[in-house]
Parts: structure tokens; sequence; C-alpha cells
């Protein structure tokens, strides 16, 4: 085994005996070790992948241009650093490797607060940063060609048992949701957050209610109840964010907006979808003038029956 590989082990080994007391103290250090292990274990799959180069030629992260005497220039790696977060996941894709489909995000912006000696989150929405990432160190093992059951031994059954616990309340939460009757498609509901804690356990506060009018949040980390307006416009983002911000690439208007109606950040304008989540406003139609479709792009609610050109000219004409 290498040195980046036994290192790996180790330090989520040493996270998840932390992650096991449950104390404030311990979850530092679990957090720390934790996060460490599974970088490692990415910067390990990367070194496998590989395997004639040297290491630091595979996961550094600065290299220097040098003249390699015949007019041209090689990279030779600049120091120790090796690559963070978002260059491992860049690296990954350069080399055809598939980066695992879980949350490492929130422990990631939990370990840099941990870096500033602040943790801004509660302890147990931390707890559930750690749980919910179980599934890296799975995929990562994968890769690797390796058991996780044999190398993590003192701990696998922790990671299983942790992890099953995450896995029923969030199921509960995602059921009370899907039973919602939303007025467009929804989805990745589970990449929501609690305002209050950042938790992604989030459901309703009456798991029965089918009626989207009547949607109130809770959060079953801290019991943080969210209300109808501010949950839609959560909705909505973790909907079509990913949407809008491919639009937004691609020099098209985005796919979320405010509502003309009632200003929430919950109006959902797709080409097929054009409604509000929270008043159920729809101010798609087509100009009485020139025959223009309007979306909520287009909409002037001074000239609400006509497009921004054809209101532009009105105004216009009145001006004169």
């Amino acid at each position: 085994m290498s040195e980046i590989f036994d290192n790996a082990i180790t330090s989520i080994a040493l996270g998840i005996e932390d992650f096991e007391t449950g104390t404030d103290e311990r979850m530092l250090s679990a957090a720390r070790n934790y996060y460490a292990g599974l970088l490692l274990l990415a910067k390990e799959c990367l070194v496998r992948a590989a395997p004639k180069a040297d290491a630091m030629e595979v996961i550094g992260a600065k290299f220097k241009p040098k003249p390699d005497g015949s007019g041209g220039v090689e990279h030779e790696v600049e120091g120790y650093a090796t690559v963070d977060l978002h260059k491992l996941k860049a690296r990954f894709k350069d080399f055809g490797l598939a980066w695992p489909n879980a949350d490492i995000n929130k422990l990631q912006r939990f370990r840099n607060d941990l870096e500033h000696y602040h943790l801004k989150e509660p302890m147990t929405a931390l707890s559930e940063a750690i749980a919910s990432s179980f599934p890296m160190v799975v995929d990562f093992f994968n890769i690797l060609n390796e058991d996780p059951q044999t190398n993590l031994a003192g701990v696998w059954d922790t990671i299983l048992e942790k992890r099953e616990a995450f896995e029923k309340v969030q199921e509960k939460c995602l059921d009370s949701l899907e039973n919602v009757a939303w007025p467009a498609e929804v989805s990745h509901l589970d990449r929501m957050a609690c305002p209050n804690c950042q938790s992604s356990l989030l459901g309703q506060l009456d798991p029965d209610n089918k009626d989207h009018e009547h949607v109130i949040g809770k959060c079953y980390q801290c019991g943080e109840e969210i209300s109808f307006e501010k949950f839609m416009e959560m909705v909505v983002a973790s909907s079509y964010e990913v949407d809008a911000y491919i639009r937004a690439k691609e020099g098209l208007n985005p796919s979320i907006a405010d509502c003309p109606e009632c200003n929430a950040s919950a109006y959902v304008e797709t080409g097929e979808i054009s409604l509000c989540f929270v008043c159920g406003e729809s101010v798609a139609g087509e100009c009485i003038r020139c025959g223009a479709g309007i979306d909520v792009n287009e909409y002037n609610s001074e000239y609400p029956g006509l497009c921004s050109y054809c209101a532009y000219m009105a105004e216009k004409m009145m001006r004169e």
C-alpha cells in the first residue's frame, strides 16, 4: 500500500472514532480528520490512474515551466502543496474518473469554519454533513478496487449505522414532499438546506398534506419551521438553479425570477413552465399588438398585454 492510502485509512478511522463520541470537542477533530481522509482517498485514485508517474506530478498543486534543453519547456512540481477539493474534481474529469455523487461541500465549509476557530452551525448539522458524505468512501474504494470493510474494519459498522439512520430520516422527509401536488415538476429536494442549521433533513410540518398552497416546511434536525413563501423559494432554487446557471452561461434569460405579482423569488420561466410557486401567477401569453410571446422577462406590469418592445413604443408615444 502507498503512504497516501495508509494515511487516508488512518485519517478516516480517526475521524469516525471521534465522530462516535458525539462530543463537541471530538466532533471538531472528526471533521478535520475525516475530511482529510476523503481528500487523500481521492488523491490515491488519481495516483493509481497514472502508476508510472511520480505522485507529486499527479497531485501537485503548483508547477513551473523549465527549459527542456531542446527549445521547449517541461513543467516541474514547485513545492509540496497538493490539489484542493476544486482541483481534485477537475483532475478526476481530466483522468476520466467519475467523481462521487455525494455532498461534500457542507463538510468542506464546516472544516473551513473550524480552521478559523468558529463554527456557525450546531454540532448536529456537522454530524449530518459527515454522515451524508459516507457514500464517497464507498465510491472511492470502488475506483481503487479495494474493500472498504476490510480496510476500515474497526469503524465500518459505525459508518453503516450512521448512514442508515440518516437515510431513514431523509426518506421520511422526502416522502412528505413527494405527496404534494406541485404546480410544476420539482427535483433535487434533498439538496435544500435549513436556513437555521444548514441540514438537508427538510420535510413538511404536516407530512400528510398534499396541497402545495398549504405546505409549511420543517427541519427535522433542529426543529425550525419554514414559512410557505420561503419554502417555495427553496424548492424552486433546488429544482431550477442548475438550469438557471446553464441558461446564463448560454446568454439566455434565467429560469428563476422575482414574481411581478408577489415579489417572491419563486417564478419559474423555462419556456414550457411559466408560473409562480407562491401565488400561482402566470404572465405567459401573446402581445396583443404584435403577437410576440410574453414571458416573465418580457412582462411589464404597466402594459400587461404588451411585449417589452411594444410596451416601450407605447410609453414613448405617450411621452411625445
